[in-house]
C-alpha cells in the first residue's frame, strides 16, 4: 500500500534520525506518492503534490520571511511534506517553523542526526512500486474473475455475490423503483440490510440529490443508458464504514470498506472499479437474457404462425414442437388473447416514430408480464406477440374442467403485474372454447382474438370476455369499417351527436343509460339521479332532436345498435 509520511517516519533509516515533528501534526496521514531531494527555494515547477521534500535546511536558513514563503510554497503545492536534517546549515530549527507549517497546512520534520537520504528515497519508491504493483494485480485478479463469470454466463445473483465477496460488504441490485432484484448481505442480517429500503436508498443516494450529507452517500453505479437505464448496483455502506442502517454499523469489515481513513482513496477507486466491472457484467447478463428471449419468442411466434396457416395439422407433430419450446402436453389446451387500446394518432412523422418505439416497448412488457403470470400459475404456454397491442397464448390445462380456473388465475395475475409495474388498468382478454387438439386450440385464437377485440369496446368493467359476452356487439366490431354500418350509425345518431356538439348538452350519455334500462323511465330516474319532472322533459328533447319515438322496442334496437357502432369505433 501507498506509504504516508507518519509510516515514512517509522522506517528504520528515518527513524535513526530521531525525527521530530515541528508542525503540521494533522496531516501526517498523507500519501507518499515520490520522494525529492532538494535545496533549491523555489520548487514551484518541479512538484506535482504528493512528493515528500528532503533537505538539509538551507532553504530554511536566511531570513524569516523567506522560510515562511518557502513553506508557503509547498503548501500550495500539495506536497506530502518536508523532512529538515540539522547540521549542515541549521544547528537548530526556526522559532516559529511549528506555527509556519501549521499556517501552510503542511508536515515538517526536523532530523536531529545525520542520516543517508538516498537510503530514504530506495526504501520509500521500494514501498510505492510495490504499492503500484498490488493496484495492478488488483485489476488484473477483478478483471479475470468477471471474465470468469461472463463466461460461465453467470446469473445475476452470482454475479452479485462474487462481487460482494471481493468487496467484503453488502451489495444491492435495485430497478428505478428501488426493489431489490439481488443482493448479497456479507454477513450482516437480512433484515437489516433490506428493512425500509426504497427509503433509506433514497436518502443515500448522491445523484439523485436526496443525500443530506455526501459523506453518508453510499457508493453507487447505475445500469444502462439514457432511456434505457433500468437499475442500479449500490453498495450501502457510507465512507465511514456504515451501512446506513439506524445502528452504528460496527460490524468489521473483511474487505475493501471501512479500512480506515489513511487508504480511503485507494479503496475508493478499487470499490469504483469493482462495481462498473460489476455493472458491465450485469448489462451483458441482461442482453444475452434479452436475446435468448427474442429468440424463444420467435421461436413461438413460428409455431403458433404454422398451426393458424395450416402448416402443421397434425395434433401429435404440433405436440412435439410445443413441447420441444416448454409447453407441458395436457388434457386440455385453452387459447387466450390480452388486448391493450392501440394509442391515439400521432401528431409528425418523429411522433410516429417515437410512438412506434413506445408501442414495442409496451408490447413487450405485456408479452413479459403474460408470461409470468401464466408461469405463477403454475402452467405453461406458447406466448408470443402476433400484432401490435395483442399477445396470442395457447395454455396448457392439465384438468380438463378446470379451464375457467386457470384462466382466472392468469388474469389476476397479469392485472396485478400490470396494475403495480407498469400502472395500467388498460387491457382485455378474450377466450375460446378449451380443447384436447393443439392445433384446434391454436386456431382458436382468432376467435379469442375477435372476443378481445370487442372487449376493449365494451362497458363493463369486466377482464376476461368469452363469445357468449360480445354477442351482438362482436357482430357490430367486426362490421365497423362497412361504409354502410357507419351510414347507418350516422343516420340513427347523427342529429343527436350534431346537437351536443352546439349546445354541449349530454344527452347521448341519459340515452345509453335509458336504453341499457330496457326503456324503464323509473330505473333510468333511479341510475342517473333526476327527477321525473327533469328526465321526461330530457327524453322529450331526445325524441325530438332525433325525430323517431323512443317508445318503439325496433327504435330503441336501432339506437342501441348504432350506440355500439360508435362504442366500436
Amino acid at each position: 500500500m501507498i506509504p504516508t509520511v507518519r509510516e515514512v517516519l517509522a522506517l528504520p533509516v528515518l527513524a535513526a534520525g530521531e525525527p521530530r515533528v515541528a508542525g503540521g501534526h494533522r496531516h501526517l496521514d498523507r500519501p507518499v506518492r515520490w520522494v525529492h531531494v532538494s535545496e533549491s527555494t523555489d520548487l514551484t515547477h518541479l512538484l506535482e503534490g504528493g512528493e515528500l521534500v528532503m533537505s538539509t535546511g538551507l532553504p530554511l536558513a536566511g531570513d524569516a520571511e523567506g522560510a515562511s514563503r518557502y513553506l508557503r510554497m509547498l503548501g500550495e503545492r500539495r506536497v506530502a511534506g518536508l523532512v529538515v536534517e540539522l547540521g549542515t546549515h541549521l544547528t537548530a530549527p526556526p522559532d516559529h517553523l511549528g506555527a509556519w507549517a501549521d499556517e501552510a497546512g503542511l508536515p515538517v520534520v526536523v532530523l536531529g542526526a545525520e542520516i543517508r537520504f538516498v537510503e530514504v528515497t530506495e526504501q520509500v519508491h521500494r514501498l510505492i512500486v510495490a504499492d503500484q504493483y498490488e493496484e495492478v494485480e488488483f485489476a488484473r485478479t477483478t478483471h479475470e474473475v468477471f471474465t470468469s463469470l461472463n463466461i460461465a454466463r453467470a446469473s445475476t445473483e452470482d454475479i452479485v455475490t462474487r462481487a460482494s465477496q471481493i468487496l467484503g460488504a453488502p451489495l444491492v441490485l435495485e430497478d428505478l423503483g428501488r426493489r431489490v432484484l439481488a443482493f448479497c448481505a456479507a454477513g450482516t442480517p437480512t433484515a437489516r440490510l433490506l428493512d425500509r429500503w426504497a427509503e433509506r436508498s433514497r436518502r443515500h443516494d448522491a445523484q439523485s440529490g436526496a443525500a443530506p450529507d455526501p459523506a453518508a452517500a453510499w457508493s453507487s453505479v447505475r445500469l444502462g443508458v439514457g432511456a434505457d437505464r433500468w437499475g442500479r448496483l449500490v453498495l450501502p455502506v457510507d465512507g465511514s464504514g456504515a451501512d446506513g442502517s439506524e445502528t452504528d454499523g460496527s460490524e468489521a469489515r473483511a474487505g475493501l470498506v471501512g479500512s480506515g481513513t489513511r487508504t480511503g482513496a485507494r479503496d475508493a477507486s478499487r470499490v469504483r472499479m469493482v462495481l462498473e466491472r460489476t455493472a458491465q457484467s450485469l448489462q451483458l447478463h441482461r442482453m444475452i437474457q434479452q436475446e435468448r428471449d427474442a429468440l424463444v419468442v420467435h421461436a413461438l411466434g413460428g409455431l403458433l404462425d404454422d398451426l393458424l396457416s395450416g402448416r402443421v395439422a397434425d395434433d401429435a407433430e404440433a405436440v412435439a414442437r410445443a413441447g420441444a419450446l416448454g409447453l407441458a402436453a395436457s388434457a386440455r389446451y385453452v387459447p387466450l388473447v390480452i388486448r391493450t387500446p392501440a394509442p391515439g394518432r400521432p401528431a409528425s412523422a418523429g411522433a410516429q416514430g417515437q410512438g412506434e418505439l413506445a408501442q414495442g416497448e409496451r408490447d413487450r412488457r405485456l408479452l413479459e408480464a403474460t408470461r409470468q403470470a401464466v408461469a405463477a400459475a403454475g402452467h405453461t404456454a406458447l406466448v408470443s406477440i402476433r400484432r401490435k397491442g395483442a399477445v396470442s397464448v395457447v395454455m396448457s390445462c392439465p384438468d380438463p374442467a378446470g379451464a375457467d380456473a386457470a384462466l382466472g388465475e392468469v388474469c389476476g395475475g397479469l392485472r396485478e403485474r400490470l396494475r403495480v409495474h407498469d400502472g395500467t388498468d388498460a387491457w382485455v382478454a378474450g377466450t375460446a372454447p378449451a380443447s384436447p387438439s393443439l392445433v384446434a386450440a391454436a386456431r382458436g385464437l382468432a376467435e379469442a382474438d375477435h372476443v378481445a377485440e370487442v372487449g376493449l369496446t365494451m362497458p363493463e368493467a369486466a377482464r376476461l370476455y368469452r363469445s357468449a359476452d360480445v354477442r351482438l356487439r362482436g357482430l357490430v366490431a367486426l362490421l365497423r369499417d362497412d361504409h354502410r354500418v357507419q351510414a347507418f350509425a350516422e343516420t340513427e345518431l347523427g342529429r343527436l351527436l350534431d346537437h351536443e356538439a352546439r349546445t354541449g348538452e349530454d344527452l347521448l350519455t341519459l340515452l345509453r343509460t335509458y336504453l341499457e334500462c330496457g326503456g324503464s323511465k323509473t330505473a333510468t330516474a333511479r341510475r342517473t339521479g333526476l327527477s321525473r319532472p327533469t328526465l321526461y322533459a330530457r327524453l322529450r328533447t331526445v325524441e325530438r332532436v332525433l325525430g323517431t319515438s323512443l317508445t318503439s322496442p325496433e327504435s330503441r334496437t336501432s339506437l342501441h345498435t348504432a350506440l355500439m357502432v360508435v362504442d366500436a369505433r
